[in-house]
């Protein structure tokens, strides 16, 4: 999964904006549909193909049209089980064409680790890599 470094906000109707680049890229047109899964603690956004383009009988996805300005709404029921509340940020991730939706979660910029971080010049830093900085001197 790539990271896009994009984190965006959950407005008060549960939309989420898709950036413009992102629509391109995966050919997601304004109007278009998307297909919504949920796995594991993430969402996933993928382009939604009729049961005529994709050979099968239907998918199991809840489908969401993007409109003029990049937004999709993610169903209610999905935030509640996802613990999404309104003004929540996610980060964008990109996996071949699924777009993945996770929640934001503050980390070290050296190893990711989200807890005992503490703020430096608007990074996040854990102690443990604090130490090995330290180590370094």
């Amino acid at each position: 999964m790539k990271s896009t470094g994009i984190v965006r906000h959950v407005d008060s109707l549960d939309r989420i904006v898709i950036p413009k680049e992102l629509c391109k890229t995966l050919g997601i047109e304004p109007k278009g549909a998307l297909e919504i899964f949920v796995d594991g603690n993430n969402i996933i956004l993928e382009k939604h193909e009729t049961a005529s383009e994709n050979g099968s009988k239907g998918n199991a996805g809840i489908v969401r049209h993007v409109d003029t300005v990049g937004r999709i709404v993610i169903p209610k029921e999905i935030c509640g089980k996802l613990g999404i509340e309104q003004k929540d940020s996610l980060e964008i991730f990109v996996e071949d064409t699924k777009i993945i939706l996770g929640k934001y979660e503050p980390a070290c910029i050296f190893c990711k680790e989200a807890q005992d971080t503490v703020m430096y010049k608007k990074k996040l830093i854990c102690e443990k890599c604090i130490r090995n900085l330290i180590n370094l001197i």
